[in-house]
């Protein structure tokens, strides 16, 4: 092989700057009012609902990016979110994107209580909209089976504490 990848046609060896996995953090948030909700945002890219979440900075800490993530798309501080001791997911999959595509990420994911249930949703420019669904309505919903799958851990970790 020449070192040139069809991707990255601008010299040789440029592909190596392009990490080959991407990393991101994001924390499945939840409130109770009166029952069990978790908090969806839908990407102002793609359209798709999903958790906040978003790609770790290089040093950053997968529970500080998180938390960075969430006051970013949802305006929730870290000092409004309680962190559930012993919840940690990792999803893994390949993107598809075509700056992207083939590469494999890793996205980890927390649980977190908002403290104030009744405190508002402030989207960033990413989202266009938010809902607060139920787990199996977010269950049934969701289109990617790796987001069923966190949203029932998440719905069987919270029954099960």
């Amino acid at each position: 092989s020449s070192g040139i990848n069809a991707e990255w046609p601008l010299r040789p060896g440029f592909e190596d700057m392009a990490p080959r996995e991407v990393r991101a953090a994001g924390i499945v948030l939840y409130r109770t009012l009166p029952q069990l909700q978790i908090l969806l945002l839908r990407s102002s890219m793609t359209q798709e609902w999903g958790p906040p979440k978003g790609h770790v900075d290089p040093g950053e800490s997968d529970i500080e990016t998180a938390y960075r993530e969430t006051e970013e798309e949802a305006g929730f501080t870290p000092d409004n979110i309680e962190i559930a001791e012993g919840f940690r997911m990792e999803l893994q999959y390949t993107l598809n994107q075509p700056f992207n595509a083939g590469k494999r990420k890793t996205a980890v994911y927390f649980l977190g209580r908002l403290r104030n249930p009744e405190q508002e949703v402030k989207l960033s420019e990413e989202h266009t909209a938010f809902e607060w669904l139920g787990f199996g309505e977010a269950i049934e919903t969701a289109i990617f089976d790796n987001y069923k799958a966190l949203y029932s851990k998440a719905r069987d970790f919270l029954k099960g504490s």
